[in-house]
C-alpha cells in the first residue's frame, strides 16, 4: 500500500509540474510566436495520470501483471515533456552558460 501511495504522490507532483510548465510555455510561445508544442505537455500529463490509474486498478483488482506498461507510459511521457521543455526553454541555457 505504501508503494502505491508513493507512486501516486510522485505522479501527482509530475502532473503538476507538467501542467505548470505547459502554462508557462503557452505564455512564452504566444509571445515568441512559437508553434503550440505545450499541448504535448498536457497530453504527457494525461498519460502519467492514465499510468497511475492502471497501477491503482491493478492493485484494486489484485491483478498480478507486470508494471511494464505503466513504466513505459511514464518514461515516454517524461521524454516527450523533456523534449518540449528544451524546445521552449533552451534559450535559458545559452544565457546561463554564455555569461
Amino acid at each position: 500500500m505504501a508503494e502505491l501511495l508513493a507512486k501516486i504522490m510522485l505522479d501527482a507532483s509530475l502532473i503538476t509540474s507538467m501542467l505548470i510548465l505547459a502554462y508557462l510555455s503557452r505564455k512564452m510561445g504566444n509571445a515568441l510566436k512559437i508553434r503550440p508544442y505545450y499541448v504535448i505537455l498536457i497530453i504527457a500529463a494525461m498519460v502519467v495520470a492514465a499510468a497511475c490509474g492502471i497501477d491503482a486498478g491493478m492493485r484494486a483488482f489484485a491483478i498480478n501483471a507486470s508494471p511494464l506498461l505503466s513504466l513505459v507510459m511514464r518514461v515516454s511521457a517524461g521524454a516527450a515533456a523533456l523534449c518540449v521543455c528544451l524546445r521552449y526553454w533552451s534559450w535559458l541555457f545559452s544565457e546561463f552558460f554564455g555569461s
